[in-house]
This record gives structure tokens, C-alpha cells and sequence, in this order.
């Protein structure tokens, strides 16, 4: 009956051991086959991170290196003939302009000016008025042209006047000026004498007015 026993406990024990061995074995099977696995992924793991810290510098350059390919980018850089100097034609040669230089005339005119009081009788306004149409008709083109003018100053309220051109009555005052100073001016004193023949008047005004404007430079 003992060595029944005694059997039966050796079975158990090298069943045990059996066991214990295979389970021992199977996981240094399992340790071997995991750093198998795992080395080529490290190694290109490694290589990668490798790889992206030596691409590194080459994704931003410091800043003084920047600014000196700036600087050397502008210093070489050619300019273009809207950027130069608008003097300056496309060959790189100075515009010129030939020819003297265009003197501007001088622009004479005549202003007719009829000064009269504030007080107007029948005949002061006659005379105006018929030397008026009389000149705008004999002086059309100057008039249109303005190297003729007509106007009426009332002396009363313009006492320069009266002094400037020796006024003593209503009188039509013919003046000349070329350019921006006036040069001349004479009165036409024989109105109130020759507007009783209205022919007469009409030649009168008409004559002193041309020989007046033919003294124009």
C-alpha cells in the first residue's frame, strides 16, 4: 500500500515538475520572441529621430544670416525703369529737351470804362449806351477774343479814380494793358459834344478806339 503511495506522489511531483518546466520554458520563449520584435523598431525609431534632428537647421537659419541674404538680395538686385529716376529713360540715359526755351507773349488789351455819378441824367445814359453798341459792333472779334472789355465804374463811389484819370464829368476812359501793368489811357472828352449827331458819335468812338488799340505791341 505504500508503494501505491509513494507512486503516486512521484507521478505528482514529476507532473508538477513537467508542468513548472514547460511554463518556464514557453516564457523564455516569449521573452526571446519580444526583444526579437522589438529591436528593428528601435533601431528605426532611432534613425528617424536621427534624421529630424540633423534636418533640423536646415528648416530656420538664425537671424543674421537671413538679414545678411536680404541685404546681399537688394545690393545685387537690378532696378527696374519704374523704380529709377523718372529723369532717366530706360538705357539708363539722360532725357534731354531740345530747343530754346518758349517766351510767353505779352497779352495787350483795351477796357473801355465809362464813369458816370450816382445821379444820371438822359444824356450820360445815351452816351453809354450808344458807345457801347457802338464798340461792340466795330470790335466784335476783339471783344469775343477779350482783348476788349467794356465796364462801368460809378466815380462817386471810387474816388481813385477821379484822381488817377483827372475825371471832372461822366467820361469814357480807354486803357491799355499788356501783360499785368497798364501802359496807357486816354479820355474821350469830345462825347458830350458829338452826341447830338448820333454819325458823328459812332465815327468818333470808333476811330479814337482803334487808333488806341493799334498802339498794342
Amino acid at each position: 500500500m505504500r508503494i501505491v503511495r509513494l507512486s503516486v506522489t512521484v507521478a505528482l511531483l514529476l507532473f508538477v515538475g513537467a508542468t513548472v518546466g514547460m511554463l518556464i520554458a514557453q516564457e523564455v520563449a516569449c521573452l526571446d520572441s519580444v526583444s526579437v520584435a522589438e529591436g528593428p523598431e528601435a533601431s528605426a525609431a532611432e534613425e528617424a529621430e536621427g534624421g529630424a534632428t540633423a534636418g533640423t537647421p536646415e528648416q530656420s537659419a538664425p537671424d543674421d544670416v537671413v538679414a545678411s541674404l536680404d541685404s546681399l538680395d537688394e545690393s545685387t538686385a537690378t532696378p527696374s525703369p519704374e523704380d529709377g529716376d523718372p529723369e532717366t529713360s530706360t538705357s539708363g540715359e539722360a532725357l534731354t529737351v531740345e530747343g530754346d526755351p518758349v517766351e510767353s507773349e505779352l497779352v495787350c488789351v483795351v477796357d473801355a470804362i465809362y464813369f458816370h455819378n450816382t445821379l444820371r441824367c438822359h444824356t450820360c445814359r445815351t452816351i453809354e449806351e450808344t458807345a457801347k453798341a457802338v464798340l461792340e459792333a466795330e470790335f466784335s472779334e476783339e471783344f469775343a477774343t477779350g482783348q476788349m472789355r467794356w465796364s462801368t465804374i460809378n466815380m462817386e463811389q471810387q474816388q481813385r479814380y477821379v484822381e488817377e484819370y483827372d475825371l471832372v464829368k461822366p467820361t469814357l476812359i480807354l486803357v491799355r494793358t499788356v501783360g499785368e501793368e497798364q501802359s496807357d489811357w486816354v479820355a474821350l472828352d469830345e462825347t458830350w459834344n458829338s452826341i447830338r449827331s448820333e454819325l458823328r458819335f459812332a465815327d468818333y468812338i470808333e476811330n479814337e478806339t482803334r487808333a488806341f488799340s493799334e498802339a498794342c505791341p
